[in-house]
């Protein structure tokens, strides 16, 4: 995008997109586990004082996705969790409240038109397990290789997320 988009103004512009993705969460979740790669000491400072929110950094962020992943599930010390990413401003509560009445000891993927989306909804061991598989697939592939369940939602908004300036462009609004 050229610009680093988690800081991109959203909403009514005071909030950041990931303000925006972090405080939608919050809506619903009690704790939420933030794992920092790039620019991760910026992140730190500006979250540190949200009780709710704890930070973890990754030094090995550059290996990729995975790695925070696996950074973040030995963290997590609740039976479930939801995992999902900082650029999707659009995850409602009800979203969140949907899958959590649907909870079981597979993943839970909500979708949108056949398409997998956010926030992903599992048991610790189904993460773990998933975790576990032999390397060379992505998280994604690694919860469908297990026992997992859709969720069909009526909004495209488990599947929006703003990986691109022209999205932005496009969702952007004050």
């Amino acid at each position: 995008m050229g610009e680093w988009k988690m800081m991109l103004p959203w909403g009514d512009g005071t909030n950041t997109l990931l303000d925006t993705s972090l405080y939608n969460a919050l809506y619903f979740c009690h704790h939420i586990i933030l794992v920092t790669g790039y620019r991760g000491a910026e992140l730190a400072a500006r979250y540190q004082s949200v009780s709710r929110i704890q930070i973890l950094h990754n030094p090995d962020f550059e290996a990729g996705l995975l790695s925070s992943q696996r950074l973040a599930a030995q963290a997590v010390s609740t039976h479930y969790c939801f995992l999902t990413h900082g650029d999707v401003p659009f995850l409602t509560p009800d979203i969140w409240q949907q899958l959590w009445a649907l909870r079981s000891d597979a993943a839970l993927l909500p979708r949108y038109k056949q398409v997998p989306g956010h926030p992903v909804l599992l048991s610790r061991d189904c993460l773990l397990n998933a975790l576990a598989l032999p390397e060379g697939s992505n998280m994604k592939k690694r919860l469908l290789a297990g026992p997992h369940h859709f969720l069909d939602m009526d909004s495209d908004a488990v599947i929006t997320d703003i990986d691109t300036r022209d999205v932005y462009q496009q969702h952007y609004r004050v």
